[in-house]
């Protein structure tokens, strides 16, 4: 049986007729039109070998203009031939919003451009740190920003000490344009090592002109005064007296002076010794800078003090550190307004660890030598005190109406409490016996006897200071050795470092703070010792006792 589902189609039925405005028309392209697009692909070719070419040799010489020729040559030809469909692409929609993106993304990566732009010649940043660890001091900051001749640092620092360093050199580097910084690693550099002379790692060169020094470690003290050296000439010297059981700066032990020498080093300073007991005409040496006397057991001679008094009277700078068992040298100290007094300090209030003999210091007095060490404690063991003497016959006004001359010539730089008293009995009961001086008692003083000079009405300001004597009297020379250093007491060296910095007036030093952290002590005297210990044993306990006490009482 036939299938009759499947029924045939009726013949009056049309096929679909295409639309002729739908039909793409084929358009022919002549030879030139076809070079003309090729030349389109060229260019983007002969632009990329341009750029590779440029960023590999930098240097646009022939080849390089050439090729650029090139690359523009073929992009004129296709644009030619491409111009109106270059137009009718920029006037579309789609370019126009393309084109905003573009100018928005340039926009937004030039604002970037300019805050890294800013933030690289306007550096600021802030340490949180105490102490200021991380910081250059005020000091660093204007002997750097006042360069007048180019500076090279150049460091030798490995893996481990090249972090904190070489981010210092890189806060030195910010503040002068005249002051550069290399880092090598001497590890990788060995040729660089071999041209510098350059021994251990952690070696830092500073240059200016044919002048060099060589600094190990990098702490700022050191680059600032490295610094200093290479700017300003020669090191200054300064002398150490010998010859009558003073305190030594060449050898080691509890008693001396290695630690200041360094120090001293450090700073570009040039430690020597005089002694002039050897000399038939004793006389100071004209280049002495700051002469020490640290702490004389055995008299001094009558030529030899003789000079020294000739150097004193010569504007000379004096560092005069005393021992209560030796001379206390007032032939020369009264003439300039300082007498030594008999005796040893005795300070139960202020002590160091309860030592009533070794006075602590934890307050001074408002002079350049103290400015950086306030909030430190600083020990003068077995000291003498000092007596600032007021002028008896107080010179005229150099004018009418000129402000009176000082009454005294000493500033008072450390003291003690009080409570303090001076010791005269040498056996016996340590105890304040009828007549003996009480505290406060003076303990170091200095001494400046220039200053500026005095304008008279109607004459032109002058400017320059008169120079003159400065000393600076210390009661105890034991506070400047190596055994005191030792112990933790480092605000001893800078005091000391501060003093031969404010008589040589090389002022940017003095205020250099410590960047090292400090150790923290609690000083307390016996009375408060006492109170601790009843507190924490007596106090304490029975109050625990007597609410445990009470809540039985309440409860029972």
């Amino acid at each position: 049986m036939a299938d009759d589902s499947k029924q045939p189609e009726p013949e009056h039925k049309r096929r679909p007729i295409a639309d002729p405005r739908m039909v793409a028309v084929k358009q022919e392209t002549s030879a030139v039109e076809q070079a003309a697009a090729y030349a389109g692909w060229a260019a983007g070719v002969v632009l990329l070998v341009f750029l590779f070419w440029m960023a590999v040799s930098s240097n646009f010489g022939l080849g390089p203009k050439i090729v650029l020729g090139v690359t523009v040559a073929l992009t004129a030809f296709w644009l030619k031939y491409h111009w109106e469909s270059v137009k009718a692409t920029c006037g579309g929609r789609g370019t126009r919003i393309g084109t905003n993106s573009a100018l928005f993304a340039v926009f937004v990566l030039g604002a970037l451009v300019l805050v890294n732009v800013i933030s690289v010649r306007h550096h600021a940043r802030h340490d949180f740190t105490e102490n200021q660890l991380f910081s250059l001091s005020q000091q660093t900051r204007e002997v750097v920003s006042s360069l007048d001749a180019e500076v090279g640092v150049i460091a030798f620092l490995d893996q481990q000490s090249s972090m904190q360093i070489e981010d210092r050199l890189r806060e030195y580097e910010m503040l002068s344009p005249k002051l550069t910084v290399q880092v090598f690693d001497p590890m990788t550099n060995p040729e660089k090592v071999r041209e510098h002379d350059v021994t251990m790692a952690g070696t830092i060169i500073v240059t200016s002109g044919d002048r060099e020094e060589k600094v190990i470690g990098g702490d700022e003290e050191q680059l600032t005064s490295a610094i200093l050296a290479v700017t300003s000439g020669e090191k200054t010297a300064v002398y150490f007296l010998t010859g009558h059981g003073e305190h030594s700066i060449e050898g080691g032990g509890a008693g001396g002076l290695m630690a200041l020498k360094a120090n001293l080093e450090n700073q570009q300073y040039e430690c020597k010794t005089l002694t002039l007991t050897t000399e038939a005409e004793p006389q100071v040496p004209a280049d002495c800078a700051v002469l020490v006397i640290a702490g004389p057991i055995e008299p001094i001679g009558q030529k030899e003090m003789a000079a020294i008094m000739a150097y004193a009277d010569q504007k000379g700078k004096l560092l005069v550190a005393l021992e209560p068992t030796g001379p206390d040298l007032s032939e020369l100290l009264q003439a300039h307004g300082i007498r030594p007094l008999s005796g040893t300090v005795i300070d139960p209030q202020r002590a160091w660890y309860g030592a009533a003999q070794m006075p602590l210091v934890t307050e001074f007095g408002r002079h350049a030598v103290t400015e950086n060490i306030a909030g430190m404690a600083l020990a003068l063991p077995t000291t003498r005190a000092l007596e600032v003497l007021e002028s008896e016959q107080p010179e005229e006004p150099q004018y009418p109406g000129a402000p009176p001359p000082p009454t005294q010539k000493g500033v008072p730089l450390l003291e003690t409490s009080p409570n303090a008293w001076l010791e005269t009995a040498t056996s016996g009961q340590v105890s304040q016996d009828p007549g003996e001086l009480s505290g406060p008692l003076v303990m170091a003083a200095a001494v400046d006897e220039g200053g500026p000079q005095q304008t008279p009405y109607g004459m032109p300001p002058q400017d320059d200071d008169q120079d003159g004597l400065r000393m600076v009297v210390l009661g105890d020379s034991d506070m400047m050795t190596d055994e005191i250093a030792n112990i933790g007491l480092k605000a001893n060296i800078y005091f000391t470092l501060n003093t031969i910095n404010w008589l040589t007036e090389n002022d940017k030093l003095i205020s250099i703070p410590p960047k090292d952290e400090m150790p923290r002590y609690m000083t307390m005297s016996a009375g408060q010792m006492k109170l601790v210990w009843a507190i924490s044993v007596a106090i304490i306990p029975l109050l625990v006792l007597l609410s445990g006490a009470l809540v039985w009482w309440r409860r029972r």
